[in-house]
């Protein structure tokens, strides 16, 4: 096995260990998040905590919600973000990276 085939056998090994930490991370917000009532939107901030991200990096998601599909709601300057919608997208980019 070459230095290159070793290497990229130890990133595949950590991809895939890290791809299996957000799968449980994923899990266990939608249990924890399907047990209370919730609002039918939230705000970007709140989607931005709830994902893990900053809340640029939620905004840059909704700008390309073309390629990323990332769920919201506009009304006039206003964004909303469905709250089972984002729930769903998690589920949907943990399983896509899955594969």
């Amino acid at each position: 096995m070459s230095m290159e085939d070793t290497i990229r056998q130890i990133v595949r090994e950590e991809n895939e260990k890290h791809q299996q930490e957000i799968k449980l991370l994923i899990s266990s917000l939608s249990q924890s998040h399907q047990d209370q009532n919730h609002p039918k939107t939230i705000s970007v901030r709140e989607a931005s905590e709830i994902l893990g991200f900053g809340v640029n990096k939620t905004y840059e998601l909704i700008k390309r919600h073309k390629q990323t599909g990332f769920p919201h709601l506009r009304d006039g300057k206003i964004i909303r973000v469905p709250y089972q919608a984002l729930i769903h997208w998690i589920n949907q980019q943990s399983t896509l990276q899955a594969n």
